[in-house]
């Protein structure tokens, strides 16, 4: 099994929804994402995340909300909260990822300034990326009309072109809801054939979100950064 740096691993982890949909050609929708990009502000919805450990054959699925918001021109912060058995809120502070679990009220700090482009470029991949920086990274292919759970939409298949990203991102499958224009469902192909599959529902972009939002509890105890 390929081992992920568990900074990276939780950027990665969180990547979201937030492009144009692939009805169209190719350069049309570069187009359009390119007018996109000019007025993403912000993001909310829920989630559901299956990670697959080839070596054990094991799925474990968790659920949650995430908010995002941008604070500048490729930058950007969220706040994921996981509900149920194993709850922890993670959220993105510019250099830093930083996990708060209510069980111990804790905060553990991981330090991403060393793979900030990977993590920028990851991330704006679902929120807020233009059409010419996603052709200018990624190999772009698409692989046609899928109807999913009721829904209709277009199947991508995305390869980073970066060899660091490759070194811990294999590749990206999307599905574009053909009526809202968002990805429901990504998959993020890890190595050793472990994966991530996000499916996003209620998804919600450009609404009304305060900075305070995105808080975690001022009164928890953080450890040292990793």
């Amino acid at each position: 099994m390929t081992r992920v740096d568990p900074a990276l691993a939780v950027a990665i982890l969180l990547l979201s929804a937030g492009l144009p949909s692939f009805c169209e050609s190719t350069p049309e929708l570069l187009r359009r994402m390119d007018g996109s990009a000019r007025l993403f502000t912000s993001a909310t919805a829920n989630l559901r995340v299956t990670t697959h450990t080839a070596v054990i054959d094991a799925d474990e699925t968790e659920s949650g909300t995430l908010i995002i918001k941008r604070r500048g021109p490729n930058k950007l912060e969220f706040l994921l909260s996981y509900v149920g058995r194993n709850a922890l809120s993670v959220a993105l502070r510019d250099h830093t990822v930083e996990v708060y679990t209510p069980k111990n009220n804790s905060i553990q700090p991981y330090d991403l300034r060393k793979y900030r482009d990977i993590v920028q470029q990851l991330m704006l991949l679902g929120f807020g990326m233009s059409g010419s920086e996603l052709a200018a990274k990624y190999e772009i292919e698409n692989l046609g009309s899928e109807a999913i759970e009721g829904q209709d939409s277009t199947h991508l298949d995305l390869v980073p072109k970066s060899p660091d990203v490759l070194k811990q991102l294999k590749r990206v499958e999307m599905w574009i809801s053909v009526a809202s224009g968002y990805p429901f469902r990504q998959k993020f192909y890890l190595g050793g054939g472990d994966y991530r599959l996000v499916t996003y529902s209620g998804v919600r972009i450009n609404p009304k979100v305060s900075w305070e939002a995105l808080d975690l509890p001022k009164k928890a105890k953080r450890e040292p950064v990793q």
